[in-house]
């Protein structure tokens, strides 16, 4: 199994004492974790793998917002964008940006 990337375990780390949470974010060892340009970007290799990601954005917001580490979460399909989350410290609600696939 390979190792996960640095942002992938910061986000586990976040989680580590709530197990229950913490198995729900482990898809995201199968994704690629980046930032770039201000957004938190995770790449998955197909729409249903997209789809399990989208479901626990709630779960990724909380350490992205607390450590700023971005200001919009993205999900990509390969190099196609499939939704788009703004993060608002402010904001209960994160506007989302669904695309067509």
């Amino acid at each position: 199994m390979k190792r996960p990337n640095q942002l992938t375990q910061l986000l586990w780390d976040f989680y580590r004492e709530d197990p229950q949470e913490l198995q729900h974010l482990k898809p995201l060892g199968n994704c690629q974790v980046f930032r770039f340009w201000g957004s938190f970007c995770i790449r998955v290799q197909t729409p249903a793998m997209a789809q399990r990601i989208q479901d626990v954005i709630p779960l990724i917001e909380a350490p992205i917002q607390a450590l700023r580490l971005a200001k919009r979460v993205k999900v990509l399909v390969g190099r196609r964008v499939v939704a788009s989350y703004g993060l608002e410290a402010e904001s209960e609600d994160s506007a989302v940006h669904q695309h067509q696939l």
